[in-house]
């Protein structure tokens, strides 16, 4: 796949590919495990293995309990394993209606798009060995890596043949524009609760009730103490002995990475059968120019003026510093056979006729061990730390698991030290912070029941616990002495904002029964004045926007307003009259917005479409879902 990078994707071919899509890369969101001896579904006969699937199920299980810091609820556990197969069978399915209908992924897009993703790339550019070698570090291959992508951008042609051919018609546009800029006058008055908080007197009864009614609210956190003892990457790296033999053997099995090859330094011109030419007559367009430079013509101004590459023309066609595997195949044959100041022309390849010239060719060259030596060191420093760290946490694990549970003796036969923390709870503490792999293990049924060590546990890049619980305190009420301040504010604030939502009642009733907005001066109120607000008016209350806008049409006018009450976000009361409707007039919107908005409502029916396609895909199929697939 690499030489289909090279022979088709970079350097000045790079410019004829617009509007590249950025993909989300993520190593351990891909699994290439199958098996051929169950299936998790089957698709019109294509199985789905089990194992795929339930990998998946186990990625999603973590990422939720990471995010609840508690066990999955059965209901929520349930609803989560047929999402992860319902989203597998639509996968298969509209992979099977790609294939069918002839989508195809090209190398050079899936080039393309390999050469895109941030993670492959240094300074900006993608680096071959960082590509190679994040996929061996993750246990994958070129491959099956590829073979997984190409599948996503075949399921992408799809789905944008789809979304794209939505469209929204000028009526529904109007439509829209009308509601969404609707227009409503209202009148409303406030009644702050924190007005009745000083009448507001609570009881000892009062608040011992509600005590024992929301004990669960005034917990004490669950907590445990923690042995653990602990292994680093730094002190790895501090028994690492280096000697000069050691790195010289070291630099022979890398020196190829600090060799720097061979640049060339080039010019092209590009002719396409296009703007009226045939194949033909692009060839002898190209031969004219090749004879033009070797006659002397101004070689950049003849790109200039002639070459259709996008990405080099403006500069005269100049390609840049380039080495071996940044062009096409008969392109870069070409150039790299070429000797400084020959012209040589018409090559032809995937994308017309090429006139080439080369300018300067700067020699490759091996660093000696010398000017390699510092850089080699602390690479050979690093992998024998990492060895040794790894080495040594496994050493650790095995330990841990035969004393099974005390670390005294592991920490003796390891030279470490036994280190505590006190009171740690299931949001972390101590020097681990919120850690979730040692919350995992600290609270996990073999290390909180059983007292057991825990297994080997990650704590960041460079470090490795194993852990152990010493004592266990469940969670438990707070005293009431603790926290009858916090309940007695509470039941203020609730008192007040009855009394408040109670004084509101009375005035709607009065202006529902016919009263005037001033007649509700005897009680107080003052209204704030009548004016026209929109869905996202920033002055008023959220709450008495919804409450306008939820108000049916049919059910006022100017002379017989709607008038209703509602208690707003922050615990006051509205009292509000709504009484006129205006609609937003469509032809006054400015044309730049319009024409975004209907980008909007064309990517929103695209989606919808796209939804029902998905759905009529499925009940036209044959599919066979394994029941018991996550037991």
């Amino acid at each position: 796949m690499l030489q289909t990078i090279r022979d088709k994707i970079t350097g000045w071919v790079a410019g004829l590919f617009l509007g590249a899509i950025a993909v989300v890369f993520v190593f351990w969101g891909i699994d290439f495990q199958s098996t051929n001896a169950a299936f998790a579904a089957k698709v019109d006969g294509e199985r789905i293995p089990v194992e795929t699937v339930r990998q998946a199920w186990q990625r999603r299980q973590s990422q939720l309990q990471q995010m609840l810091r508690n066990e999955l609820p059965p209901e929520m556990a349930k609803s989560q394993q047929k999402a992860i197969l319902d989203q597998y069978i639509q996968q298969t399915l509209l992979t099977q209606r790609a294939n069918n209908f002839g989508y195809k992924v090209s190398d050079e897009t899936l080039a393309r798009r390999v050469m895109e993703i941030p993670e492959f790339q240094v300074d900006g550019k993608f680096n071959a060995d960082r590509y190679n070698g994040l996929l061996r570090q993750n246990g994958l291959t070129e491959a099956r890596f590829e073979s997984q992508l190409q599948g996503d951008l075949l399921l992408e042609q799809l789905q944008k043949g789809v979304v794209d051919s939505a469209f929204a018609v000028p009526y529904e546009l109007n439509r829209r524009y009308a509601l969404e800029k609707q227009q409503r006058e209202v009148d409303y008055v406030l009644i702050a609760s924190n007005d009745f908080l000083p009448s507001v007197t609570v009881t000892d009864e009062q608040i011992q009730k509600y005590y024992e009614q929301n004990s669960k609210d005034f917990l004490l956190p669950e907590t445990v103490d923690l042995q653990y003892i602990e292994l680093t990457r730094e002190q790895a790296e501090s028994k690492v002995d280096v000697t000069e033999q050691a790195l010289k053997d070291h630099f022979e099995q890398v020196k190829d990475r600090f060799t720097s090859p061979e640049r060339r330094k080039g010019r092209h011109i590009l002719i396409t059968a296009t703007d009226g030419l045939d194949d033909a007559a692009a060839q002898k367009k190209a031969q004219e120019l090749t004879d033009k430079a070797k006659a002397g013509a101004d070689f950049a101004q003849l790109a200039k003026e002639n070459s259709k590459d996008p990405g080099s023309a403006a500069q005269g066609g100049d390609l840049g510093w380039a080495q071996k595997g940044m062009f096409v195949g008969p392109f870069e044959d070409a150039l790299f056979s070429m000797k400084p100041g020959e012209i040589r022309g018409p090559v032809k390849t995937q994308f017309g006729y090429h006139v080439l010239q080369l300018e300067n060719v700067e020699a490759g060259r091996q660093q000696t061990f010398e000017e390699a030596r510092a850089e080699v060191e602390a690479e050979y420093r690093k992998d024998k730390a990492q060895t040794a760290f790894y080495d040594d946490s496994q050493k650790m694990a095995d330990a841990a698991f035969a004393a099974l549970t005390e670390l005294d003796t592991v920490a003796k036969s390891m030279n470490l030290q036994v280190r505590d923390i006190k009171g740690f709870t299931r949001e972390g503490g101590g020097e681990f912070g919120a850690d979730k792999g040692v919350i995992d293990a600290a609270f996990s049924e073999d290390v909180l029941e059983r007292r057991q060590n825990s297994p080997l546990v990650a704590v960041g890049e460079d470090k490795a616990v194993v852990l152990r619980v010493t004592a266990h305190k469940e969670a438990e009420p707070r005293p009431l002495a603790e926290v009858r301040s916090q309940i007695e504010s509470r039941l203020r604030a609730q008192a007040a904002r009855e009394a408040a939502a109670a004084k509101g009642a009375d005035a709607v009733a009065r202006l529902q029964k016919g009263e005037s907005w001033e007649s509700l001066g005897a009680l107080g109120l003052k209204p704030v004045g009548k004016r026209f607000v929109t869905r996202d008016d920033s002055i008023a209350p959220p709450a008495v926007l919804r409450s306008v806008f939820q108000a049916s049409k049919s059910e006022f006018s100017e002379a017989k307003p709607y008038v209703t009450g509602v208690t707003t976000d922050d615990g006051n009361y509205a009292v509000l009259a709504v009484s006129q409707v205006r609609s937003g007039e469509a032809d006054k919107e400015p044309e730049q917005e319009r024409t975004a908005r209907r980008r909007q409502a064309e990517v929103r029916a695209g989606n919808e479409e796209l939804t029902a396609y998905v759905d009529e895909a499925q009940r036209n199929a044959d599919i066979v879902r394994n029941e018991k697939v996550f037991e």
